[in-house]
């Protein structure tokens, strides 16, 4: 097997409480699309068409983000100090719906505003000529879910009909065209039912990414519960038992922005837009990192208050991806100083 077996995130990191406040975020992701052409289980938008359904309760529209919106938002992230490490280009709707996407990467290469320009998928979408096109723009990341090993889970999971034989061949050549850009395929362990479909995913894929993951299935959207106790949040992604923490590092280095401009503290799907720091249409982003919305929330979680927090109250998603180098807990005092 070709592929490291690894999790998506990088443990090399400096110590976050030696570093913060930050004059940037490390990390911006920006949502292309709210269209979404699977309805798993896990997601909203398996609830999508219900009217009482979980989906319909956001009151999202679903839509593709305008390219003078986006356009907007990079111009935005140049007035800060330092070159982003990343742009994600992510959110609730499969980033592969908006047909400007290579456009939208090849923009953001061109104005030389990141180090990273990475994509979340789940490739059913993925042509040859696509891949090449978002391979030609600049992508230097591109990480794919997968939904099953066959077409018959993936009906079960995404209530659609996919021919995962393509989904196959078409990964097939986007790693063999893939140039300078790195290739994640990743799993949930619900959807493998066994210790031979773990070896089939090893071996169907091993060799067609460079690196490879089978991830633990945890709430990442509140609305979705527990997913009918399929989803166990006593371990995080890379099912590491998870430590509570009163303070979530992820505010301190990341923002979301939305399709409509809302500007979020953290990733987390499905945010209720009451819990937006601003929006880029009337605001500096800049402004929106370095303001008072951002700050109180930040405050709050220092002062270990993050249970009296609404939408950070039953998050779980924030113990997704955390390593001790982002333990903060116990700066939270001295910490505090720095941003009174």
């Amino acid at each position: 097997m070709k592929a490291q077996i690894k999790p998506s995130y990088d443990t090399k990191r400096k110590l976050l409480a030696d570093i913060i406040p930050l004059s940037e975020p490390f990390t911006i992701f920006i949502e292309p699309t709210r269209y979404c052409n699977f309805k798993c289980f896990y997601c909203l938008h398996s609830t999508r068409g219900e009217n009482d359904g979980e989906l319909a309760k956001t009151n999202y529209e679903l839509k593709n983000m305008d390219f003078l919106t986006y356009e907007n938002i990079l111009e935005n992230i140049k007035e800060f100090p330092v070159k982003l490490k990343r742009i994600v280009f992510s959110g609730l709707g499969e980033p592969l719906m908006n047909p400007d996407l290579p456009k939208m990467i090849a923009k953001a290469k061109q104005l030389n505003i990141a180090e990273r320009l990475d994509i979340l998928t789940n490739a059913s979408l993925l042509t040859p000529e696509i891949s090449d096109a978002l391979i030609e723009a600049g992508t230097t990341r591109i990480q794919v879910s997968l939904q099953g090993l066959n077409s018959e889970k993936y009906k079960e999971v995404s209530n659609v009909d996919v021919d995962f034989e393509k989904i196959y061949e078409n990964l097939t050549y986007l790693y063999k065209n893939k140039g300078e850009c790195s290739i994640f395929i990743k799993i949930i362990d619900s959807l493998l039912e066994s210790k031979e479909d773990e070896e089939k995913f090893y071996n169907l894929f091993g060799n067609i990414c460079d690196e490879i993951f089978i991830e633990h299935l945890i709430t990442l959207q509140q609305q979705m519960g527990n997913h009918n106790g399929k989803a166990d949040n006593s371990r995080n992604l890379n099912n590491e038992k998870v430590v509570y923490r009163n303070v979530c590092p992820v505010i301190f280095y990341m923002l979301q922005i939305d399709v409509d401009g809302n500007v979020f503290p953290c990733p987390v799907g499905g945010l209720p837009e009451t819990f937006s720091m601003g929006n880029i249409k009337d605001e500096k982003l800049i402004q929106i990192w370095n303001g008072s919305k951002r700050k109180n929330l930040i405050k709050g979680h220092l002062m270990m208050n993050r249970k009296k927090i609404p939408v950070c109250s039953t998050c779980y998603a924030c113990a997704c991806v955390l390593d001790e180098n982002e333990y903060l807990d116990d700066k939270a005092v001295e910490l505090l100083n720095l941003f009174n």
